[in-house]
């Protein structure tokens, strides 16, 4: 009778297992960007320990790495994920402010509502992988 009940229990794990998505994790040897003009980009970057960095940048995105780490925290806005199925949502915060990322993985995109705390305003973006 246990091992039936176990075996059933077993069946159901995976059959649950089996309708969620496995490309619902970030990447981690690269960066996430968008392009805002001409000039400029946001860039985010993801650590397997729950770290996310947020930035903007001038850079060519092979450049970014260069200063684009946990250690440089004069230039980065910084936080911690979560990840449940497919959402993700964080808080940044840093010398130049806070904002608040909420969205859904998509393979190598992430589509976001940004919202900045103080202006209270709403923006959606969505970020691409860059392998570095």
């Amino acid at each position: 009778m246990k091992k039936n009940i176990f075996y059933f229990i077993l069946l159901n794990i995976s059959l649950l297992l089996a309708f969620v998505p496995d490309n619902c994790n970030v990447k981690y040897n690269g960066i996430y960007a968008i392009k805002l003009d001409e000039e400029h980009s946001a860039v985010l970057r993801f650590y397997e320990d729950g770290t996310v960095l947020a930035s903007t940048s001038v850079n060519d995105y092979m450049d970014v790495m260069t200063w684009f780490s946990k250690e440089n925290k004069e230039m980065v806005l910084k936080g911690n994920y979560k990840i449940k199925q497919c959402s993700i949502k964080f808080t940044v915060s840093g010398n130049s402010g806070e904002q608040s990322y909420e969205g859904e993985i998509q393979r190598d995109n992430l589509n976001f509502e940004l919202k900045n705390k103080d202006s209270k305003k709403g923006i959606k973006r969505t970020y691409s992988f860059f392998a570095l």
